[in-house]
């Protein structure tokens, strides 16, 4: 009986130190994008642009660009769903902003919208021909689509990308205050 307590406590004890080494890693992940999302890049934008158009590539994405600005939108990308379920898809605007103080800035912007089909929906009466069902479609009330939902918030995550690979010192920096904050 006392073995099986004290093998009890101690994988008690074990789980306890693996979930708290979770959190402590998540909690430094947060801290992270929370200090990315206010760094100050060294760098001119016209050196850090070719990275953020680079990682934009490798993720799948195509743009649109601002002549004169860097300032960069990217086409919709699908997500996936659709055919049972909804269908999202994303954007990215990402904006470089040169700072009178110096340095730089990047935000990234992510848009998501998600669209349902859905059913026409019922029909009273009896459908003969094509033109009875298209007249019963025409009155009833559905459209045949959920009205689209679009939400738009800063990507702290694809500026902690972008910080690892234009600025892979002061993500280190970033990684070693995490550290020290979040042992």
């Amino acid at each position: 009986m006392y073995r099986s307590t004290r093998a009890a406590g101690v994988l008690l004890a074990l789980a306890s130190l693996l979930a708290l080494s979770g959190c402590a890693g998540s909690l430094r992940e947060n801290y992270q994008r929370d200090k990315a999302a206010g760094h100050v890049y060294r760098k001119p934008l016209a050196q850090m642009w070719p990275e953020v158009k680079a990682v934009l590539k490798e993720k799948g994405y195509s743009w649109r660009e601002n002549p004169g600005r860097y300032v960069l939108e990217t086409e919709w990308r699908d997500a996936g769903g659709g055919t049972l379920g909804p269908a999202t898809s994303y954007r990215f605007l990402v904006e470089g902003v040169t700072l009178t103080t110096g340095g730089a800035v990047l935000r990234v912007q992510r848009a998501e919208r998600t669209s349902q089909d859905i059913g026409v929906g019922y029909v009273d009466g009896v459908v003969k021909t094509r033109r009875d069902l298209a007249s019963a479609i025409e009155g009833s009330d559905a459209s045949g689509k959920l009205p689209t939902e679009k939400r738009t918030a800063r990507d702290l995550e694809l500026e902690l990308e972008l910080l690892r690979r234009i600025d892979p010192e002061g993500a280190a920096r970033l990684e070693a205050d995490a550290k020290a904050a979040h042992p």
